[in-house]
């Protein structure tokens, strides 16, 4: 790669992140405050109709050029859920302009192999903050869905010694530690506020995403409106959740061999390349030197590439 690129690359991600952290310096006492008011008030939208106690009218970025080309696209809500649910305290801006800079830099990298490999460059940054982001969901589910068991069990003992559901949320929120904790507390917070239970819960549900978390709130709204006995509905709940654990667990167990068998396959091309590149780099003067050699390079990039996430999409199991 020649050295000018790399003074290129260089030269743009550091004046990125200093315009940005620039401005998020001299507006860190406004977001401050926004995010506070926004985290204790902000009701959760619902099919019931319920009062506004604050109107959540939270830019998608807050440049003003890019808010305006985010706000009328369905792109900026799409962003901003998928940052809740993964727990990045970034907006929606922000996060776009990252995944430019992180396609330019793949555009840079995949110049050195032709226009193929630029447009291919391009494509695989997109990818790659998109998956992290997509890997920052998942963990933080992870972590949710393995709290939400115990967490349970808690409530019902709260609710057995004589706690009302609402005083159960402070308690849970207090005795939790994150990511479960806080969310807790925000309903004991949003029910204090006089945002009614089932729009609190629904907007948990919303934020956090997880399977889960859908069945405990399902449960909960159903004994809400047939009555019933609560902390038998919560228990046969952790029950069927604790059953899933152990059987995701065990599925992870069935699918690690296929899992690291293509994450082997996909970095063995890789191996090869630059293992002959040291050894013998005069085989690999054909394939570096000329066009269709850089193509070939790029076609064989992309195919690594789609063959890994082919073979991690055969693995995953859904249930």
């Amino acid at each position: 790669m020649p050295i000018t690129a790399v003074l290129m690359i260089a030269i743009f991600v550091a004046v990125f992140f200093l315009v940005v952290g620039t401005h998020r310096f001299i507006i860190r006492r406004r977001l401050y405050m926004q995010e506070e008011a926004r985290s204790r008030l902000s009701p959760v939208t619902s099919g019931q109709s319920q009062a506004v106690l604050v109107r959540d009218e939270e830019p998608a970025s807050q440049f003003a050029f890019l808010n305006r080309v985010l706000s009328g696209t369905e792109l900026a809500p799409k962003l901003a859920s998928s940052l809740r649910q993964a727990g990045v305290n970034m907006t929606p801006g922000v996060f776009f302009l990252a995944m430019v800079v992180s396609a330019l830099v793949g555009m840079l990298v995949g110049s050195y192999l032709g226009p193929l490999g630029t447009v291919g460059g391009g494509v695989l940054g997109i990818v790659v903050a998109r998956g992290w982001l997509h890997w920052r969901q998942h963990r933080r589910i992870a972590q949710f869905d393995e709290q939400l068991p115990g967490a349970i069990d808690m409530l019902v003992s709260a609710l057995k010694t004589g706690y009302s559901f609402h005083v159960a949320t402070n308690f849970l929120g207090q005795e939790l530690g994150p990511p479960l904790g806080p969310e807790f507390a925000r309903i004991y917070e949003e029910q204090r506020l006089g945002i009614d239970p089932g729009t609190a819960l629904l907007g948990m549900q919303d934020r956090i995403g997880s399977v889960d978390i859908k069945m405990f709130v399902t449960a909960l709204l159903i004994q809400r409106k047939t009555g019933g006995n609560l902390s038998e509905v919560l228990t046969n709940t952790a029950d069927v959740m604790r059953e899933r654990l152990t059987i995701r667990g065990q599925l992870e167990t069935l699918t690690a061999e296929a899992k690291w068998s293509g994450r082997l396959l996909a970095l063995l091309p890789v191996l090869v390349f630059f293992g002959l590149s040291w050894v013998a780099p005069q085989f690999m003067n054909t394939l570096k030197e000329t066009s269709v050699g850089r193509m070939m390079l790029a076609v064989a990039a992309g195919g690594v590439v789609t063959g890994y996430f082919v073979m991690m999409k055969i693995a995953k199991v859904d249930f």
